[in-house]
C-alpha cells in the first residue's frame, strides 16, 4: 500500500489550508527561507552537549544558559536532527519520488553516519532495510508498541524543508508533511504535530504572523487528537519550566509546543534559543524545531554570526535552502 492509499495517512486538513492561504501572500524572502535550516542547524548544535540533562544540571555547568556552539562541530558529521533534515529538503529538491527518496537517504544516512539517531527511527530503518517499505515498516513499528507515550519527535525535527517546498502549496503541504513523516513515524499525533509546525512556518514563509489559537482551532477542526490540542493550549510563558518538568522528554508534543511558543514570544532569536536549549531534556531537538520557527520568523540575519560559523557542511545547507525555494 502507498502512502497515497494507506488511510492512516493525513491527506487533507481544509481549515488549516484556508487559514494558511487567508491572506494574500508576498513574495518569498531568501533571507527568511535561509532561516530555516539555519535556524534548525544552530539550535540542534547549542541542545548537543547538555542532551539528556535535567535542567538543574544545566544551570549548574551553565549558569546564563548553553550560550555557545562548540566550533569542533563544523568539522564533525552532522547530527541526526540537522542531517535528516537536509536529507528530507535534497529529496524533495532533487527526487521523483521524495518520499521513497527519504527513506533511501535515511537507510544510506544511517549506514555511513547514524550520528545521533533515536532508538525507534533506527528501528524502522531495520525494517526498510529488510523491505519492508513506506508506511509499512513505520506502521509496522507503530502497530506492534503504539501508544499515546510512543509519539517521538524524530520526524518533527526534520519536517520543516517541507514548510519551504509548499509554502504556497497548502494542501500539497498538509499531504507531504504527512507523508514524510510517516516514513519513520506513523502515529497519528506525530504527523499532527509536524503538520501544525510546518503550517504556521508556512503561514511565516507567506508574510503572515501566525496566531496560535487559530491554528489550533483549525487543527481541531481538521480532527487533530484531542490530546494534541490539549497540549497545544497548555503553553505557559515559561516553556522553558514547562520542558523541564515534563517526564517524556522526547515527546512530539512537547517538541511542538516549544515551537508554537516561539510563534509570539517577546524574546529574540538568541535568548528564545539559549532559553529552549537550556531548559534539560531533548535540548538538541526542541531547539533545533524551534529554530527553524525562529528562523522563518526573525530571518537569518538574527542569528549569531558566531553560531553560523559553527554550522556543519553549511554550503551544502544553503544550496538546500536555495533549490527548494527555486522547485516551489
Amino acid at each position: 500500500m502507498s502512502t497515497i492509499d494507506d488511510p492512516g495517512i493525513i491527506r487533507q486538513a481544509p481549515h488549516l489550508v484556508e487559514l494558511i492561504g487567508s491572506a494574500h501572500p508576498v513574495p518569498l524572502d531568501a533571507d527568511r527561507a535561509r532561516g530555516v535550516l539555519l535556524g534548525l542547524a544552530v539550535g540542534n548544535l547549542l541542545g548537543l552537549p547538555i542532551e539528556g540533562a535535567s535542567q538543574e544540571s544545566v544551570r549548574g555547568a551553565f549558569p546564563n544558559g548553553v550560550t555557545e556552539i562548540d566550533p569542533r562541530e563544523r568539522d564533525r558529521p552532522m547530527d541526526d536532527d540537522l542531517a535528516q533534515a537536509v536529507d528530507l529538503a535534497e529529496a524533495l529538491a532533487h527526487d521523483a519520488d521524495p518520499i521513497a527518496g527519504l527513506a533511501d537517504r535515511l537507510v544510506r544516512w544511517r549506514r555511513e553516519n547514524g550520528r545521533g539517531i533515536g532508538i525507534m527511527t533506527s528501528t524502522v530503518i531495520d525494517y526498510l532495510e529488510v523491505g519492508f517499505g513506506v508506511p509499512g515498516a513505520a506502521k509496522a513499528f507503530w502497530q506492534e508498541r503504539g501508544s499515546p507515550e510512543t509519539q517521538p519527535n524524530g520526524a518533527l525535527m526534520r519536517c520543516a524543508p517541507v514548510a519551504l517546498k509548499f509554502a504556497y502549496d497548502p494542501e500539497r503541504l498538509i499531504a507531504e508533511t504527512a507523508a514524510s513523516c510517516a516514513v519513520t513515524h506513523f502515529a497519528p499525533g506525530a504527523q499532527w504535530s509536524c503538520i501544525v509546525v510546518n503550517a504556521a512556518i508556512a503561514m511565516l514563509l507567506r508574510g503572515q504572523s501566525p496566531n496560535r489559537e487559530d491554528l489550533i482551532l483549525a487543527a481541531s477542526l481538521d480532527g487533530a487528537p484531542a490530546e494534541l490540542i490539549a497540549w497545544a493550549l497548555a503553553i505557559p510563558k515559561a516553556v522553558d519550566q514547562r520542558i523541564a518538568e515534563e517526564r517524556v522528554s522526547g515527546h512530539t508534543y512537547l517538541c511542538m509546543q516549544a515551537a508554537m511558543w516561539c510563534l509570539d514570544t517577546e524574546d529574540n532569536l538568541e535568548d528564545a534559543l539559549v532559553r529552549i536549549g537550556s531548559a534539560g531534556g531533548d535540548t538538541d531537538t526542541n531547539a533545533a524545531v524551534a529554530g527553524a520557527v525562529l528562523g522563518a520568523r526573525y530571518e537569518v540575519s538574527a542569528i549569531p554570526d558566531r553560531w553560523l560559523e559553527c554550522i556543519p557542511e553549511r554550503a551544502r545547507i544553503e544550496a538546500a535552502t536555495l533549490a527548494l525555494v527555486a522547485s516551489g
